[in-house]
Order: structure tokens, then sequence, then C-alpha cells
């Protein structure tokens, strides 16, 4: 099977980058370079994994299989979210407002597997929505992307304090979910797959390799100044999960990598960066148990872990094909 090999390491890159960036690498050591690489530059991996979600999204749509891709994608969010029951299905009393809160994580996702849960909603709204016009979309993502913006600036920066909305804002998933983060990136790597089907054979695909370069750079010097302003204005370490950057920075980098182009068979990299993504919760929480603390030690032992138990399971693949997307 001929896949591009540049955008699964791409992915398996962003996976290590979950693990360490979960275990807190640089806590405790550097405030700034925390800041600038876990809040700041580390925030590109789910908007990318969003886009390279939608850039192949388009097979769906053009097949009209939108059930025989959610049942793939439904089985393995059931299937982690189960595997992490122990951890979020705790309802300490009885109470309608526990229960509620409980409901909320078993729609909108436990911890990482928000991603999935996002990105199911993101799907069956660009396939409700496939006969709108490009820049119809790519407005409608734009849009969504400002309002969320908004609510997460707002919040941090408690524009609205002493008011309901202030505590509003300040929830994670008001903003994180697939109306105001997924729909965007995905859309945008639908946009971006489109744009590519319907551009010119002809044209030079090394110069757009530079120009894609050149866009990812400033994209990434753009989400540094952000995140450093935030850092400043805050005084502090602000948890920021959307900045107006990332939409530079991840469709550059997203272009410039799969420009690239390096055709081969790249499945198991495949695996190993969806394995990476969902496993590693469970070593983070084990030697958390074992009183390892955020910081670098924590981040190696983490990634160490999985990355053996992810090279263990890989003879189960077929087995276990649904829970990593085979």
């Amino acid at each position: 099977m001929q896949r591009n090999v540049s955008l699964d390491v791409l992915k398996l890159t962003l996976a290590v980058i979950v693990v360490i960036s979960h275990a807190g690498v640089l806590w405790g050591y550097s405030d700034l370079g925390y800041q600038l690489t876990v809040q700041g530059l580390f925030r590109i991996v789910v908007p990318i994994f969003m886009m390279v979600s939608g850039y192949f999204f388009i097979s769906v749509i053009r097949s009209r299989s939108l059930m025989t891709w959610l049942k793939k994608v439904v089985a393995m969010y059931v299937f982690w979210m189960l595997v992490y029951a122990y951890f979020w299905i705790d309802v300490p009393a009885l109470t309608p407002y526990e229960l509620l809160k409980v409901l909320r994580v078993a729609v909108m996702g436990y911890h990482h597997l928000w991603f999935l849960s996002a990105l199911i909603g993101a799907a069956i709204m660009l396939y409700a929505l496939r006969h709108l016009s490009l820049k119809a979309l790519f407005g409608l993502a734009l849009s969504l992307y400002a309002m969320g913006m908004f609510f997460i600036y707002a919040g941090h920066y408690h524009l609205f304090a002493g008011t309901p909305l202030d505590a509003l804002f300040n929830e994670i998933w008001f903003y994180r979910n697939f109306l105001f983060f997924g729909f965007p990136f995905f859309c945008t790597g639908y946009l971006l797959r489109q744009w590519e089907t319907n551009r010119r054979d002809s044209e030079s695909r090394h110069y757009y390799r530079r120009f894609y370069a050149i866009w990812s750079l400033l994209g990434a010097l753009l989400l540094l100044g952000e995140s450093y302003l935030n850092y400043v204005g805050l005084e502090g370490l602000p948890a920021f999960d959307m900045y107006l950057s990332l939409l530079v920075f991840c469709p550059g980098l997203f272009l410039w990598v799969s420009s690239m182009h390096v055709p081969g068979d790249s499945t198991s990299l495949a695996y190993y960066a969806t394995a990476l993504y969902f496993i590693h919760p469970l070593f983070i929480s084990l030697f958390e148990a074992l009183s390892y603390r955020q910081g670098n030690t924590l981040a190696l032992l983490a990634l160490a872990s999985s990355l053996a138990a992810v090279v263990l399971l890989k003879g189960s693949r077929k087995r276990l094909g649904f829970a990593f997307g085979g």
C-alpha cells in the first residue's frame, strides 16, 4: 500500500510530542521553556491530526461512505473510553450534577480522547455541509474558530470577571470541542486537499515546497510570540489550546511535509503513532502512582514505556485493528 511516508513520520513525531507534553517535560526546569514548548509550539499536535483526517476525508465524501467511516471511528472511541473507564467513571454522590458530569465526559471524551469525540462531530458536520462552496466552508470554519478564540481569551483574561460567563469561558469543554476546535481544522484539511486537487499540475512542486517552508517558519515564530505575550500578560503559565497563530503555522507545516511526498508502505509508522497517542496516559498514571512528578524524568519514563508497549502490541494489531484505526 502506497502512502505518503512523510505524513506518517510527522504523525509519529507529533505522537511523541503528545507523550512528553502530557508528562510535563521541562516542568520545574524552565518556566519560559515550558511555556514556549508545551504551552506553545507543541499545541500544533491536535490541529494537525485534525487536518490530516480532514485531508483524507475527501474519499469518504466522494464515495458517500460516512456510515462505514463512522463505525470505524466510533468503535475506536468506545473501546478506548472503556479502557480508561476507571479514570472517568467516578460518581462520589448520586446527584444530578455528578451524573451530568459523567455523561459529559462520556460524550466529549476523557482526557486525550476528546480528539476522537471532536473528530466524529467535525466529520458529521462537514459531511452535512459538503454541498456548500469552498469559500462558504472556509468562512464558516474561520468564524467558528474566531468564536472559540474569543471564549478562551475572554476566560483567561477574565473579561467578564464576576459574572457566570467568566466561569463558563474558563471551562475547557466549552471551546475545546468539535464545533469551535475540531471542525475548523478538520475542514481546513479538507479544503487544502481540494485546493491541491484543483491546482495546475504544471506548477513547480519545488517552488511550492520552499514557499511552504517559509510559511511554516513564519507561523512558528508567530506562535512563539503569541505564547510569550500570554506568558507575560498573565504572569504565569497559561494553558491555551487555541492560538490565532495556529491558523498560520499548522497549514504551512502540513503542506510543507505533505509536499515532500515520499511514497512507500508506512502503515507501521501510522500504527505506532496512533497506538502511542492512545496508550501513553496509562503509563503516565502508573508512574505518577509511583510518586514520579511531572517533569523530564516522568516524560522519559512514560515515552520509553509507551514505546515498548506499542512494539509488544504490534503482533496483536490485526485482532485489535479497530482500536488503532487498522
